[in-house]
């Protein structure tokens, strides 16, 4: 067996670090905010859609349904860095259509009712990760957390594919500073794609492992980010948000393989 034939299963990631990294460099050379915005996001959707073997969804497989989810959202996000006004609209509208698409896409108010806990929690995860990513390590750090969680929980399926694509796609367009965009929206695509992924495992099991990978993110941008960062104090305020975000992310990571 080829060095090739055993990273069979993680060649999505591969696949997805490389397109991120030239699309980052490409938008760095030409001056394209929209396209900076875009550039983790596409290496993700590829990433996902060479794992999965589809761009369409069925809607009896959540995981399907990523790559059509992630497509909508590399295309609305740069539409934010047009004009200033227009960056909270699309940060609404990106985080609104990976719950509602996730959910199940419900389109009458019963389904909607129903859908209603699963489709909003996805729609405000995703708006709080893309909100609190200030720095460009922000989203690796909680795609690293997802990633390891997946793993750890060790549940069946292509999550763990997933999340590696979806860390290394971001880990790589992270390499190159962007220019002109915000920081929510140049995480926008990406935060998405972190809070569908991270509901993947709630919805097919739901076990105590399930959730401790599902809230790895959060605890990684929300909680230990901002605790390092007070500690550190504000001449060493990013390294200390980085290196809170990676612990408590850490910690999550451990207690999914824990409780498997």
């Amino acid at each position: 067996m080829s060095p090739l034939d055993l990273l069979a299963p993680w060649h999505g990631a591969l696949i997805a670090a490389a397109l991120s990294l030239a699309v980052a460099l490409a938008a760095r050379r030409l001056g394209r905010p929209g396209l900076a915005v875009a550039a983790a996001g596409i290496g993700v959707l590829a990433g996902w859609w060479y794992g999965l073997g589809q761009l369409t969804a069925s809607p009896r497989h959540l995981a399907e349904r990523l790559p059509l989810l992630m497509l909508v959202a590399v295309l609305l996000a740069p539409v934010g860095t047009r004009r200033a006004w227009l960056g909270w609209p699309v940060l609404l509208l990106v985080a609104s259509w990976a719950g509602w698409w996730m959910g199940g896409a419900p389109r009458w108010p019963p389904d909607l009712l129903r859908a209603a806990p699963l489709a909003g929690g996805i729609a405000v995860l995703a708006l709080a990760l893309a909100l609190a990513a200030r720095m460009r390590a922000a989203m690796p750090i909680a795609a690293a957390a997802l990633a390891g969680g997946l793993y750890a929980a060790a549940l069946p399926g292509p999550q763990a594919m997933l999340g590696a694509a979806l860390f290394a796609a971001v880990a790589a367009a992270a390499l190159v500073p962007a220019r002109g965009a915000a920081p929510r929206l140049l995480a926008l695509p990406a935060a998405a794609g972190l809070a569908a992924l991270a509901a993947l495992p709630l919805v097919a099991r739901g076990a105590p492992a399930d959730w401790a990978a599902a809230a790895a993110p959060a605890a990684a941008l929300l909680l230990g980010g901002p605790a390092g960062a007070r500690l550190a104090g504000a001449r060493r305020a990013a390294r200390g948000a980085a290196l809170g975000g990676a612990l408590a992310g850490a910690g999550l990571v451990l207690a999914a393989w824990a409780l498997r």
